[in-house]
């Protein structure tokens, strides 16, 4: 695992030693750059395979006509090997040696066979050719720059800016999309002209000209007609390569464990297949309604695990959330960046690299907005005038009695005849169009000129699809790599720890999407294949397996109602993004009214507070 740097374009050479350091938390054991003709590439190593100096990089092929930078993991490198070991001639055993040679033997092709997660780019000096990769999934990032035949590319933003020359400009579109979202949608990253690589897509750079192509999408529409005892068997079975693929390493390996099904699910395979103790992780809250930590304390005792648990109090918090832009080089309002970046910090003080239960909810609709999803699908079915009068009693709940509860219903039977993908945001959004644009100051929002962010997902839909498979396939290419994802890479690799989640394995995510949707949710039961699985394989105790599922979330509106009142208001208004996003007086009063009611909207807040330090870190001039 590392992290890369490089650019190309440049009138003459340019050091990436600022670059580099900006980055070097990805990386701690190594780092190197080389230099070519308008060309250079970096990179900072976290060793994991092949711990020696034969895995440096950048490395070159053994005619040095192709070099690479990578940050990732092949899990299967030692098959793609044995194919390329009769014509090549390997002189380390890490993975990245194994994708130069894929690379040179198959080209664009090579991408096919690799199985992990990773972002890398190879120069080649015969073609004069850059080819940058992005994994399917978009567990690893891979960011650019592209301007007037300029391109600059690296793992974080943060290492882009100091080969700019100057300070970015604010990209107000994307900040729109962030209210709503709470996390900027690729290829937006909240800078002008600069870019996520959308996952499971390249990049070829040439003769200054840059073009992206897509090499791998989740197919939804092709379903397998299995029987339940065969769905049983493929899934449990698919989930044990997986996590045994996982494992592969040459330094210890841990777990973070919640005590969800998902993560618990991941340790009980690796007890089965890991032969030393496991290091297992997790973090508590002082509020009970929060607190996970007697259920991960429960599966650890049952697959006798070594763990480490945090808890974590206001103070932390207040301790922590003005580093978070350190981190964060995007705007996110996901309040579980808090607890992950401690969870990261307290695992790596122990192991260099831990499995997650990541992609499990999306696999199997495990969130609570696929019943949502359900609910309304069951209610469009209604006479006409039941849907009318459900909208009269959620409209008159809402003003008689003000609060995130009746607020919600309001929303859902708003939004009921609307389009699939307009209804979906509708479901998951922060701020409405119509409050955004009340807090917006007069320039910003003639900026924005007709942003429909509620139109975010239409790309994504396709009409040939069931409601629950277009939420599954948006929330895939769209929150998992944009949230999730970014949040967990971004908290992790800040402490040097390498976060792996086999529920993203490809291949079992392909077999998962021709699975029929009533095997995954029924009504309001969520997850039924795997909570079958685990129940009749024994892998973990019923009140695991049917708990309700809390998420990794903070007691925040406790907290920005209570002991981090001052912080969050003194925070939010001294910002400069005050004049120039917000007007003050509205911010004000949307704030006091916060404070005053109780419709208690602390996910805008904690996203107004992101988005506070975010702007005065990277933009205020």
């Amino acid at each position: 695992m590392c992290g890369i740097v490089g650019y190309a374009g440049f009138a003459k050479k340019i050091p990436l030693d600022r670059a580099i350091e900006k980055i070097h938390h990805r990386g701690p054991d190594d780092n190197g750059a080389i230099y070519f003709d308008k060309v250079a590439l970096g990179n900072t190593r976290l060793a994991i395979i092949d711990l020696s100096p034969k895995g440096h990089q950048p490395m070159f092929n053994r005619d040095k006509t192709l070099c690479i930078t990578y940050n990732g993991e092949i899990y299967n490198f030692k098959e793609i090997k044995k194919l390329l070991e009769e014509k090549y001639q390997f002189k380390s055993n890490s993975d990245t040696e194994v994708i130069l040679y894929a690379y040179q033997e198959w080209g664009v092709k090579c991408l096919e066979k690799l199985n992990g997660m990773f972002a890398f780019v190879i120069y080649d000096l015969k073609k004069k050719t850059l080819f940058g990769v992005r994994d399917r999934l978009g567990q690893k990032p891979l960011k650019y720059y592209f301007e007037n035949g300029l391109l600059i590319f690296a793992s974080e933003i943060k290492a882009i800016l100091p080969l700019l020359g100057g300070k970015p400009e604010l990209d107000e579109v994307a900040i729109d999309d962030f209210l709503t979202l709470q996390y900027v949608p690729t290829p937006k990253t909240g800078f002008k002209d600069i870019y996520k690589l959308p996952a499971g897509h390249y990049f070829i750079y040439k003769e200054k000209k840059l073009s992206v192509h897509k090499y791998w999408s989740l197919n939804f529409t092709k379903k397998l007609k299995l029987s339940e005892s065969e769905w049983h068997e493929l899934v449990l079975s698919e989930i044990e390569r997986s996590v045994k693929s996982h494992l592969i390493s040459d330094v210890p390996v841990g777990a973070l464990l919640s005590g969800g099904l998902d993560s618990s699910i991941v340790v009980a395979m690796m007890s089965k297949y890991s032969s030393e103790r496991i290091n297992t992780f997790s973090i508590g809250f002082d509020d009970k309604k929060f607190d996970e930590t007697p259920y991960a304390q429960q599966v650890s005792q049952m697959y006798n695990t070594n763990h480490t648990q945090l808890l974590v109090t206001s103070e932390d918090l207040m301790k922590n959330i003005a580093n978070t832009v350190d981190l964060y080089d995007e705007p996110i309002g996901d309040n579980s960046i808090l607890p992950t970046m401690l969870v990261s910090r307290l695992a790596s003080s122990k192991v260099k690299v831990a499995l997650t239960g990541d992609g499990g909810d999306e696999n199997f609709a495990g969130y609570d907005r696929y019943t949502f999803v359900n609910i309304a699908n069951f209610i469009a079915k209604s006479p006409s005038i039941f849907k009318k009068v459900a909208l009269l009693h959620a409209k008159t709940a809402f003003q008689l009695r003000p609060n995130k509860l009746t607020e919600r219903m309001n929303r859902f039977f708003s939004s009921l005849d609307d389009q699939f993908y307009r209804k979906y945001v509708n479901y998951n959004s922060f701020f409405s169009n119509a409050i955004k644009r009340s807090l917006y100051s007069d320039e910003f929002r003639k900026s924005l000129g007709d942003n429909d962010s509620f139109d975010t997902y239409s790309s994504y839909f396709d009409e040939k699809l069931s409601d629950l498979d277009n939420a599954l396939k948006i929330d895939i290419r769209t929150y998992l790599p944009d949230d999730l994802l970014y949040k967990t890479d971004t908290a992790s690799m800040r402490y040097g720890l390498e976060l792996r989640s086999p529920f993203l394995d490809h291949s079992l995510m392909e077999k998962i999407a021709a699975m029929p949707s009533d095997m995954k949710i029924k009504l309001l039961t969520k997850k039924i294949i795997l909570k079958d699985i685990a129940l009749k394989n024994k892998l973990l105790p019923k009140e695991i397996i049917y708990r309700s599922k809390q998420g990794f979330n903070i007691p925040q509106n406790k907290w920005f109602k209570g002991p981090l009142k001052k912080f969050v208001t003194k925070t939010i208004l001294s910002s400069g993004m005050i004049g120039r996003i917000f007007d003050r007086g509205k911010m004000e009063a949307y704030l006091d009214d916060y404070y005053k009611t109780n419709l208690n909207y602390d996910n805008n807040i904690f996203a107004l507070l992101m988005l506070s330090l975010w702007f005065d870190k990277y933009l205020d001039k």
